[in-house]
């Protein structure tokens, strides 16, 4: 089914994923932007010398921003406004991993990025299959908070790391203008864009030390005056980094964009064909796992496989200096299938564990959204007020298809595996197969920045959510679920800057969604929507290429969706909680320490429990969430003196507390600690090229560790092992 939908990230969105400086290049090179600067010039000077100070205005700015590009600290962000917002003046904690920070660290994923956002941890990705990050104590991997050029992505690898130019966490509930959501935070992905002022083009490969590797090409320019394209173009064939196995991907991604005087468009497109690795990971008997990381309890055969599509645009309008309309939409599509080698069963006294195939087979996950939008600033009784005013509509769909199931099989000794004995053959499960949930949702919103005084803002809003839910499985086809609901949902804040580098701020703001089942899962009781709230307060220092913040922050969340271990099928069994609470302390430093060291530090304490349940899980903690986490990781940057060589090299540590493996806490999964380095040289110009070169070592140190518990004692994830890669660049 063809789905329309949520859409309206910020203004990143209104120039798909443009980096800081042609997001600036493009608002503040219309006419209507040309006349502002005009009107800012002192009466007496002539049209030429007002036009040379909007010129320099425009150069001022754009330099500025274009020097963040190579930071590690952002000064701006779109996601709480959806438009660009200083820092300092932002409503609610956001935390961005810049372009440099994706250049230098190459994170592979999405969850990578918990490495360098305080209070993310990594969830219950399906056997490393799918998104999954726990954002202050909530979230799952089909949570709905992944946004590319903030339209929302369906369940999956909603991450390429050729295509994007920067990632944007916005922290605690984000309903206001993202609707559905958890109350822990939203995160969207931000392409890049293409260049309207030159042709330019690289190509890069990377080799990996496990076996194979990847390849990317990337052209960009103008076309005529109006227009813009960019073609990325990637390829991948890399081993796993366990005893067998491989990650393949074909990538192709096309942008036009437009701009003619007030007018600004933008269509893009992405398709991904992939067939990556399902790892079903570790079986746990008390607080123990029966094999090491070494081995896998899986067969060659177990992987995830498909195709995915997505399309996004929007129009943009420049009514005036200070007023513009974007409509923007998307669609997403990902036709998906799954082969897997399933632990159902263990036996300490005999060793034996027993597995059966399973598989998914034609299933559809599709999102779509469309939003129109009012972006504006006014100034009344001598106060900014910088407007965001707009409706929304979106459609998710799943549809499983079919589902097969063999038989339990014993045989299979995890601490001396023998592969080859379970055949990928099964019946058609009726009763597992044809799951469908199908989710309407409209909304409208309003939010006003009042600039009360020079350092003082006061921010009020509020969406109307409307959403309708349909669920049902088997075959033949049994709706169990049919419900709608409305709720309206407020947010308040206020920042004071009683200082050039300082600011104080705080914020409530709530949450609302449909709880979403999971193929492969069972409700237990009946249904409801999870609604949840949040307090928040902070404070933020930004001066010199440097940015750190600190914020408190208390969440209440009703009918939470957690996992309570299997059912006689296998199936997981899934259940909502009457209340769960989570409250804590998240802190981050970013950007120039000195002219040559730069660093990201990180660091939250969270207390995520149960707080009304059973009295067999009311005040435990929730799964997966540590207690205590953080990262800290220093880079040197300077040129060496032959050849006029850049050089870059850094690395640093990421730790992560003990946390629960089920809701009722029987046992948990120890903490860990990674290190990754990379070091990178660049030659300006050898044989006319820019030419680089670059080196990667992730778990330098080869941490076994688990990186996420799952909610039973099956399927439990291994971190990756040690690994390191090389990379060659050549731009053009």
């Amino acid at each position: 089914m063809t789905t329309l939908g949520l859409a309206g990230s910020p203004d990143a969105l209104a120039q798909q994923g443009a980096t800081e400086a042609e997001a600036v290049a493009a608002q503040s090179g219309s006419s209507a932007d040309r006349k502002a600067g005009m009107a800012s010039v002192p009466p007496g000077k002539g049209k030429q010398e007002a036009e040379s100070a909007a010129r320099r205005k425009t150069r001022r700015e754009m330099i500025t921003v274009r020097g963040e590009r190579g930071s590690y600290a952002a000064t701006d962000s779109s996601m709480g406004d959806k438009r660009s917002t200083p820092f300092l003046e932002q409503t609610q904690t956001t935390n961005v991993v810049t372009h440099q920070t994706i250049v230098d660290f190459a994170p592979q994923t999405i969850e990578d990025m918990a490495k360098y956002v305080p209070g993310m941890v990594v969830g219950n990705n399906f056997g490393g299959t799918q998104d999954s990050l726990i954002k202050r104590g909530f979230g799952s991997n089909d949570d709905g908070s992944i946004l590319r050029d903030g339209v929302r992505m369906p369940i999956g690898r909603n991450y390429q790391g050729d295509t994007t130019e920067r990632v944007e966490v916005l922290k605690g509930p984000a309903s206001l203008f993202y609707g559905m959501q958890e109350p822990g935070g939203v995160i969207n992905v931000v392409t890049k864009a293409p260049d309207f002022h030159r042709f330019s083009a690289n190509f890069g490969t990377q080799w990996s030390s496990l076996g194979g590797g990847q390849g990317h090409l990337d052209f960009t320019g103008p076309l005529g005056k109006d227009f813009a394209f960019r073609l990325i173009g990637g390829f991948r064939n890399e081993n796993y980094w366990r005893n067998f196995g491989a990650n393949k991907q074909v990538l192709v991604a096309p942008t036009l964009n437009w701009r003619h005087d007030r007018w600004d468009g933008a269509l893009s497109y992405e398709f991904v064909d992939y067939h990556n690795v399902l790892d079903r990971g570790a079986v746990f008997v008390g607080n123990n796992p029966v094999s090491g990381p070494q081995k896998r309890l899986d067969e060659a055969w177990t992987a995830s496989f498909g195709a995915r599509h997505l399309i996004a645009s929007h129009l943009g309008y420049r009514l005036g200096a200070h007023d513009r309309l974007r409509l923007a939409g998307g669609y997403n599509r990902d036709d998906y299938h799954d082969r897997q080698a399933d632990p159902s069963s263990y036996n300490p006294r005999t060793g034996i564990l027993m597995r059966r195939y399973r598989a998914n087979s034609g299933t559809l996950r599709a999102n779509g959204s469309v939003a129109l939008d009012y972006i504006g600033t006014h100034e009344l009784w001598r106060m900014k007020h910088e407007i965001t005013a707009g409706v929304d509509y979106e459609n998710r769909n799943q549809d499983q298809g079919a589902f097969y199931q063999s038989a339990n099989q014993g045989g299979f000794y995890p601490s001396k595996p023998v592969y080859g004995g379970l055949a990928p053959t099964g019946r058609l499960n009726p009763a597992s197969s044809n799951l469908q949930q199908n989710i309407n949702n409209a909304s409208g919103y309003l939010k006003d920045n009042i600039h009360l005084t020079k350092t003082l803002i006061a921010s009020g809003g509020v969406r109307y959510q409307w959403f309708a839910l349909r669920y049902g499985s088997g075959i033949p086809f049994v709706e169990t679920t049919k419900a709608s609901h409305t709720k309206p949902l407020p947010f308040a804040a206020l920042v004071w800057q009683p200082f050039k580098s300082v600011s104080f701020y705080g914020d409530y703001s709530q949450s609302f969604g449909a709880n979403l089942l999971s193929a492969g899962t069972v409700l237990q009781g009946g249904y409801k929507p999870t609604t949840g709230r949040e307090f928040e307060l902070g404070a933020r220092y930004e001066n010199h290429g440097l940015t750190a913040d600190v914020a408190l922050y208390h969440i209440r969340k009703k009918n939470v969706l957690q996992a309570a271990g299997l059912d006689g099928n296998g199936n997981m069994i899934q259940r909502l909680t009457g209340l769960a609470g989570s409250k804590g302390l998240e802190a981050s430093l970013t950007g120039a320490l000195t002219r040559h060291w730069s660093a990201i530090l990180s660091y939250a304490w969270t207390d995520a429990r149960t707080l009304r349940d059973t009295p067999e899980t009311e005040g435990h903690q929730l799964i997966g969430v540590p207690k205590n986490s953080g990262s800290l990781f220093l880079t040197w940057n300077g040129a060496l003196p032959w050849y006029k060589i850049a050089m870059r090299a850094g690395g640093g540590v990421q730790l992560v507390g003990t946390r629960a493996a089920t809701l009722n806490n029987s046992f948990q999964v120890p903490g860990y600690g990674t290190v990754d380095a990379f070091a990178s040289w660049t030659v300006p110009k050898l044989f006319s090229r820019q030419v680089s070169l670059q080196l990667n070592a992730v778990n330098l140190l080869n941490q076994g560790y688990i990186i996420t518990p799952t909610g039973s004692a099956f399927r439990n994830s291994w971190g990756q092992g040690r690994s390191f890669a090389v990379a060659t660049n050549i731009a053009f």
